[in-house]
């Protein structure tokens, strides 16, 4: 496998079709990248010759067969396109039942105008790699997103956050302050809170954690908000137990770190690490005279509806689905697995078409990475 490597604290976990600089591997300062994901089971590794091509940037859970050579940067036929998305259809689904177009809020959440799908289509059978925030929207990144029984990976939750990010930046979108983490934030936090339990009295926050606090990271889509005086809340995708997506709300308010998780799990081992750092952090930027106490946050599994994520590979796309029904005043309700198809193209057309604004076209040319970044690009996929 070609694992990762970094020059300085940060990662972009995508590449584009036609990069194939060869990338060694290294530690991330100290941040064993074995899995790219702590805990990671590798008894997970199984062979599937209808499936070959399925990986999460997190670890590589298929393999291909032997001898056999990828197709998934190929450009799409339309019968292949057809038969991947449920077959020919005038309608915008990958299940047998028409999803309603009837303005409800849930259709909102998945649904977008057949124009809109004809223009994707057109791409898939001639694609070309497009920049999206930290990631790059590719052929394989898409078919990750639309096919049925795919697991969602790093660079696809890094997408939405950074178009997230933007939204509100530009009041696209009603909501202030509120902050998007991405992945690797979620990895230096795990590296961090490993110091920190060994020497709590005595540990200090380092620059790289403060830089997020003080919003200079991530540097796409930065925003210079300072959390707990310009920032209530940190939303982001945390991947557990080595084979699962939730999503995560830390009220800085409230004091608490609420979980969303789909298949309705125990996440205290998984998240206690950001009820313990998250307020150090916040303690340390926040204005001296604020004289906040040190204390960590509440953790609590929020309640959820029984029997969801029927495929167990869809927790992805319901952990994004449940962030934006909490962001845009939703209920969590509407989330469910009828809806889950129209929701994974929705989610892939939501990218491609972020990846057309001219907007953040501009903003991503004006892009300066921080000191802390590396530009570097990784590929997680197997030889």
């Amino acid at each position: 496998m070609n694992c990762l490597c970094t020059l300085k604290q940060d990662v972009n976990f995508s590449q584009a079709d036609d990069m194939d600089e060869p990338i060694g591997t290294q530690s991330l300062e100290g941040l064993s990248q074995a899995s790219c994901v702590p805990d990671f089971d590798p008894s997970q590794t199984n062979n599937d010759n209808d499936a070959s091509d399925w990986w999460t940037p997190m670890t590589t859970v298929r393999k291909l067969r032997k001898g056999g050579s990828k197709q998934s940067n190929a450009p799409l036929t339309s019968a292949k396109w057809d038969r991947w998305t449920g077959g020919p259809s005038k309608k915008l689904q990958l299940s047998d039942s028409p999803m309603a177009d009837d303005g409800s809020p849930q259709a909102s959440l998945y649904y977008f105008t057949e124009e809109s799908w004809d223009r994707f289509t057109k791409w898939s059978t001639n694609p070309t790699a497009l920049r999206i925030g930290p990631s790059v929207f590719n052929l394989t990144f898409a078919q990750r997103i639309v096919c049925a029984g795919k697991w969602l990976g790093n660079e696809e939750m890094d997408a939405m956050m950074y178009i997230w990010r933007e939204k509100t930046s530009l009041r696209r979108w009603n909501i202030d302050r509120v902050a998007f983490m991405n992945a690797m934030f979620c990895l230096q936090i795990e590296k961090e809170y490993e110091k920190c339990k060994d020497d709590k009295r005595g540990y200090v926050v380092p620059d790289l954690l403060l830089a997020y606090g003080r919003g200079e990271l991530r540097s796409h889509g930065r925003t210079n908000r300072v959390w707990g005086v310009d920032v209530d809340r940190l939303y982001f995708l945390l991947f557990v137990n080595g084979n699962h997506w939730v999503a995560v709300c830390v009220n800085m308010i409230e004091k608490k770190v609420e979980v969303y998780d789909c298949n309705r799990g125990r996440n205290r081992q998984y998240v206690e690490k950001f009820a313990c750092m998250i307020p150090r952090i916040v303690k340390a930027v926040d204005p001296p005279k604020s004289k906040l106490l040190l204390t960590s946050y509440s953790i609590v599994d929020m309640p959820m509806q029984t029997r969801l994520n029927k495929s167990c590979a869809d927790c992805g796309a319901f952990a994004l689905k449940h962030l934006e029904c909490i962001l845009l005043g939703l209920d969590l309700s509407l989330v469910e697995d009828g809806i889950m198809p129209g929701c994974r193209q929705k989610i892939a057309y939501d990218i491609w078409e972020a990846a057309h604004d001219p907007i953040l076209i501009q903003l991503m040319a004006q892009h300066i990475p921080s000191d802390f970044e590396s530009s570097t690009f990784y590929d997680l996929e197997e030889d």
